[in-house]
């Protein structure tokens, strides 16, 4: 699946149900992210923290990701499983 269909469906998973409801797409998005961002990636999955600043490190790991897909060319994220496994490719 390409990135930037994961990106929107997570965020209207979001908006509808909350972060919670899309962890294991978070926790993979986080991992791809965690290089880029490390302070966001951390806070997206957070889960003993406030639901708004969940939403906000959503934004900015979604933005760093869509800007190096941008830089090296059409990302893909594969997730996979309860785990969070997932595959990243350019």
């Amino acid at each position: 699946m390409e990135l930037e269909q994961i990106l929107e469906s997570t965020a209207r998973q979001i908006a509808t149900h909350g972060t919670a409801s899309a962890a294991t797409t978070l926790e993979a998005l986080a991992a791809a992210a965690r290089s880029l961002c490390p302070a966001a990636a951390e806070v997206v999955v957070d889960w003993s923290g406030p639901e708004i600043t969940r939403l906000r490190a959503f934004a900015v790991v979604s933005r760093a990701l869509t800007q190096q897909a941008a830089a090296v060319g059409p990302l893909e994220i594969a997730v996979t499983g309860g785990a969070g496994d997932f595959g990243l490719a350019a």
